[in-house]
């Protein structure tokens, strides 16, 4: 028996918007009116029913890749979330505008992946780029609360600016200018609910319209470990061993909270640790749920 398994059998669902849940949303309902979420699911549902009806092996393989990289976002925007809280804490300013940005941004791209309006396109949405991600988050988070993505978007764009500033002009002035009013940590656990609810109802449309059982492609499964960054090619061995696990144990796609396991969540932390422990050094051990509730 698979983890994803004994976590079906052993969890209690979550009432919410007229429907069961594997996840506790905190954030959503506090951001958006229950009445739009369900709204928003119904129509999320219809969406998804229209590539679970001409489900295939091809379309299999690529949506347990795009939920594998969801949850890859959901470790790396939080392992950003706590270098950047122990950035504030320790007075290491020149780093705080990059750490902003990128636990935004890798929050951002766990809800593109999961959107049933994105394609695949040949993994092209692997490399979506920056601005193309914000705006295709933002467009989501419009039909819950379109003032927040309003917000979001301005306020991403600022985090953008500023990073970029403080990365390639090197002001005299340091980080002294006017920054967003933005809180990461909250506005960034919103995204992954949403990215999450996305993963569940595409999860709840396979249970609905496919029979059929599916083995993973291997082409599609290289998208996760292999990457090539200006001519430098990469292998993550690591993720090869937990792709190559559900390609094994559970070839169908499931939701973001479901498809991390414990080892693969304590690794990912894990491999961020100081070899040798040091007073004070960060520890991305210290807080694994600041911004969404992993295993």
């Amino acid at each position: 028996m698979t983890h994803i398994e004994v976590r079906k059998i052993i969890a209690s669902r979550m009432q919410y918007a007229n429907r069961d849940w594997w996840y506790e949303f905190h954030e959503l309902p506090a951001f958006a009116k229950e009445s739009d979420v369900q709204a928003r699911s119904n129509e999320l549902l219809r969406q998804f029913s229209t590539i679970t009806k001409s489900w295939s092996s091809e379309r299999n393989s690529e949506w347990v890749v795009r939920i594998f990289f969801a949850a890859k976002m959901v470790l790396a925007s939080s392992v950003m979330a706590q270098s950047l809280k122990y950035a504030e804490q320790n007075n290491l300013r020149p780093v705080v505008s990059y750490l902003s940005y990128y636990t935004v941004l890798h929050s951002l791209r766990a809800i593109l992946l999961t959107s049933p309006q994105v394609k695949w396109n040949d993994g092209e949405i692997l490399k979506t780029t920056h601005t193309k991600t914000i705006n295709i988050a933002c467009d989501v988070l419009a039909h819950f609360n379109k003032e927040l993505s309003s917000k979001v978007k301005n306020s991403t764009i600022h985090l953008k600016a500023f990073r970029e500033l403080i990365s390639y002009r090197a002001p005299s002035s340091g980080d002294n200018f006017e920054k967003p009013d933005f809180d990461v940590y909250g506005y960034c656990r919103l995204f992954l609910e949403v990215a999450q609810l996305q993963s569940e109802l595409l999860e709840v449309s396979i249970e609905k319209h496919v029979s059929a059982a599916f083995e993973l492609d291997e082409d599609f499964m290289k998208h996760a470990c292999d990457f090539e960054v200006d001519g430098v090619n990469f292998h993550d061995k690591e993720d090869w061993h937990r792709i190559g696990y559900l390609a094994r144990k559970h070839p169908a796609p499931t939701n973001i909270l479901h498809i991390m396991s414990e080892g693969h969540v304590e690794d990912f932390f894990g491999s961020w640790c100081q070899a040798d422990e040091t007073a004070n050094a960060f520890n991305p051990d210290d807080d694994w749920r600041i911004l969404f509730d992993v295993p």
